[in-house]
């Protein structure tokens, strides 16, 4: 009785290991064949190679017999991992074997028996041995949503959104029992989608092949403000040791806000024309906006024609367009173009602001365009030395003027014109990049540093547009400017010496009675000695 309970009791410890074998275990050698990363060498007694974290070394060849000759070619082999020795084996040519499933070493070759030639060469045998790693499943997970312009981003005029999903197995063995699952994000299905599906399932994905037949369309929602979405795929498998493997991927797009404004202008004008700007704002969205306030305003170089505020305050159905127009009129040209400030617009839901602004438009101005200069040459000079003024006068816009130049208003004191004009006799036509100029000489009297007065040049041309530019005011100084705390004269400069003036005596001063007051006491003198003699 006893030793049949004790049977009973072996047989369940038998039947709980052997389960747990499977557990661990359930796949077999045979299983394995997939393999990759395929590495050889030609190794001698004692060398070894590497690939990956395993390394094989040849470790034992046969003997040679008292006429130097051989039996069986064979190697012996030693598998080490990570430094490690983990197995070891006797192989003949095409022997291998798999350790753990994760390496695969065969002999590719033996030294032959005719290569020993005892009598001529030392035994060096050989063996060609080739280490191979287990092949692993490896997907690329695309996420695609149909946008020609690349940018991934929605308006509520899109009315759906297209998703196409596309995996390929891009590795080097199958991935099996395969489940796919798809997030949006919180986007909902569009109503009208032929799949509505967020679990899909495959036997097998080969290496090398490709899903592409999973695609669906989702609903586009209201928001007041641009919001992004997350599109998110996660593929599980399991391979052939049956061990799980887990990739996503996924796609970020942006839904943009409800209200939205687009404002418009002429891509070019000339400076005698006018540019007439629109504002379109809409309401894509599903309900109401109330007490919005749109802004807009005039760029630099430009001014308004006509008196509107470019301030609009307005309500909103859904769906709803209102458009607003103004007329602006350019004050400078300029070939490379303005950008037209953005306008916005503010509202406020449940307490909270929100705001929409729109792309800035470029507009390019065609016009003549007057650089002026005015430069004087050297700025320190002695006093009565000449000063050259010149006056340059460049078109950089891109259309031809007529252009005079002036430089008549009053010099200051003490500097008087040497030689030259100081206005052109007649006007002068310049193209794009040209330029004329005109050059007087000065000079100042007196030591002192001089502001001269700004130059101006008139032009116009032949669209009507007229205008004037002034250049700056430059200085010079005459003689040596006082010198500034610890500054030292200027190389080679000898101040003009300043005439001492000569000393004139003063004057003796006499003082009233003086005189009397010696006749008095000379005369007391001589009274004395007539006394004692």
């Amino acid at each position: 009785m006893k030793s049949t309970i004790l049977l009973k009791y072996i047989l369940i410890v038998l039947l709980y290991i052997s389960s747990s074998c499977l557990l661990v275990q359930a796949w077999e050698d045979k299983d394995l064949t997939y393999w990759t990363d395929e590495k050889s060498d030609k190794l001698y007694w004692g060398e070894t190679f590497d690939n990956d974290i395993y390394t094989v070394e040849a470790y034992d060849f046969p003997r040679t017999g008292i006429k130097g000759q051989i039996g069986t070619p064979y190697v012996g082999v030693n598998l080490y991992k990570d430094g490690e020795l983990v197995y070891s084996d006797s192989m003949l040519t095409f022997d291998f074997f798999k350790y753990d499933g994760e390496v695969l070493v065969k002999v590719v070759d033996l030294m032959p028996n005719s290569d020993i030639h005892w009598q001529d060469d030392t035994y060096e045998p050989w063996a060609k041995i080739e280490i191979a790693l287990r092949g692993l499943p490896d997907l690329d997970i695309d996420v695609e949503t149909e946008k020609s312009d690349d940018k991934d981003t929605f308006k509520l005029t899109n009315s759906k959104i297209p998703v196409t999903i596309n995996i390929k197995n891009e590795g080097d063995a199958p991935l099996e029992d395969v489940d796919i699952y798809i997030d949006t994000d919180g986007l909902e299905f569009y109503s009208f989608t032929t799949s509505t599906k967020t679990h899909h399932t495959e036997d097998i994905i080969e290496d090398g092949a490709s899903i592409t037949e999973i695609s669906f369309e989702l609903e586009i929602p209201s928001h007041m403000k641009d919001t992004e979405y997350n599109i998110s795929v996660n593929v599980t498998g399991i391979d052939q040791k049956d061990e799980m493997h887990n990739f996503t991927d996924g796609k970020e797009i942006t839904v943009l806000n409800m209200i939205n404004i687009t404002k418009t202008t002429k891509s070019e004008i000339f400076m005698t024309d006018t540019a007439f700007v629109q504002l379109i704002i809409r309401n894509d969205g599903a309900y109401a906006v109330n007490n919005i306030e749109l802004r807009d305003s005039i760029p630099n170089y430009f001014e308004l024609v006509g008196s509107s505020l470019l301030q609009w305050n307005f309500n909103m159905a859904p769906g709803q367009n209102r458009d607003f127009k103004y007329t602006i009129k350019p004050i400078k040209p300029d070939m490379d173009g303005y950008d037209l400030p953005a306008a916005d617009a503010t509202w406020e839901v449940g307490g909270i602001e929100y705001d929409q602004t729109c792309t800035k438009p470029e507009i390019i101005v065609h016009g003549s365009k007057i650089l002026l200069e005015k430069t004087v040459s050297p700025t320190q000079v002695e006093r009565n030395e000449n000063v050259t003024v010149t006056i340059k006068a460049t078109n950089v816009g891109d259309v031809k003027a007529s252009v005079e130049i002036f430089d008549n208003d009053l010099l200051p004191d003490n500097v008087t014109i040497v030689s030259g004009e100081t206005y052109t006799k007649s006007p002068k036509i310049i193209g794009e990049e040209n330029s004329i100029s005109l050059t007087y000489i000065i000079s100042a009297s007196e030591n002192g540093t001089y502001e001269l007065p700004q130059a101006t040049a008139k032009f116009h041309d032949l669209q009507g547009y007229h205008s004037e530019e002034i250049s700056a005011s430059p200085e010079f100084i005459a003689g040596s400017p006082p010198l500034l705390p610890g500054e030292t004269p200027r190389p080679g400069y000898t101040p003009t010496p300043t005439p001492t003036p000569t000393p004139v005596p003063s004057p003796t001063r006499e003082q009233p009675g003086f005189g009397i007051l010696a006749g008095l006491m000379g005369l007391s003198m001589a009274v004395l000695l007539a006394l004692r003699r």
